[in-house]
């Protein structure tokens, strides 16, 4: 994976030089066409480039790369080209590595602001609660190393337990080879480590010196998600909230020393 420093002491321009670099290992440089105006690999690196910047809104990060760019398309037209790449995308966020250990733990990300919850009709989305109060929405649940790594991903509406998605998250446990999975007290069942409560009689394997700063390291992630617009409202369907949840991990990942 590129990596690159932060973007106050690296300009737009070789940040996405570096993005650039990563996307043609994975994606296609070259045109297929003769009025094609860009290679699937360049709009990657462009896409991924907002997150990095912290611009909340599509439409205008767009407009300001075709002010430096010349020979662009048009935001839909570069949108339509995206969601047919989420698919590629998706499987590239949560390749199979080995770890030892793993936090576990969902964020919310509202699709709507809870007083037009009911007149909403994002497609999917559901009434659930986080810990700000309810939300209407959905949730993204990860798992994340002790490195700060985001190794895997779901996107599941916010009305269904932790625990109900964490046995779909676990099914890829054998190919990342069988980490400890630690959680909070919502994830209290066979199979994690979690908080034990006070009249517990037997030792879970929990440890109040060491797995409590584990815990933080997803606290942490999930704010730098927040602070690079992973929550921004601006979504209709469930291929933009899907793309935009797949682009702000890859950024975040590609991030990371």
């Amino acid at each position: 994976m590129c990596r690159y420093r932060h973007h106050h002491s690296l300009g737009r321009r070789a940040v996405i030089r570096q993005l650039h670099r990563w996307a043609k290992r994975h994606f296609s440089d070259l045109k297929r066409f003769k009025h094609q105006k860009l290679t699937d690999a360049l709009l990657v690196a462009l896409l991924l480039a907002r997150f990095v910047f912290k611009q909340p809104y599509r439409s205008i990060w767009w407009n300001m790369l075709r002010e430096d760019r010349r020979g662009l398309p048009s935001y839909t037209q570069a949108y339509m080209r995206s969601v047919r790449l989420l698919e590629r995308l998706e499987a590239l966020v949560s390749p199979a590595k080995r770890c030892a250990e793993v936090i576990i733990d969902s964020m919310p990300l509202p699709v709507c602001r809870p007083k037009r919850g009911k007149r909403c009709k994002f497609p999917g989305a559901k009434w659930g609660f986080g810990t700000q109060g309810d939300v209407y929405g959905y949730k993204l649940h990860a798992w994340v190393t002790p490195a700060g790594e985001i190794v895997q991903s779901l996107l599941k509406p916010a009305n269904l337990h932790d625990t109900t998605v964490s046995y779909e998250l676990n099914q890829r446990w054998p190919e990342f080879g069988g980490p400890k999975i630690i959680g909070d007290k919502g994830y209290c069942c066979l199979g994690y480590l979690f908080p034990p409560k006070k009249n517990t009689c037997y030792d879970n394997g929990w440890r109040q010196d060491r797995h409590p700063k584990l815990r933080k390291r997803i606290e942490t992630v999930f704010s730098q998600l927040v602070e690079a617009q992973i929550r921004s409202v601006q979504t209709k369907t469930l291929p933009s909230l899907r793309l935009r949840v797949v682009l702000a991990v890859l950024a975040h990942n590609l991030a990371q020393p």
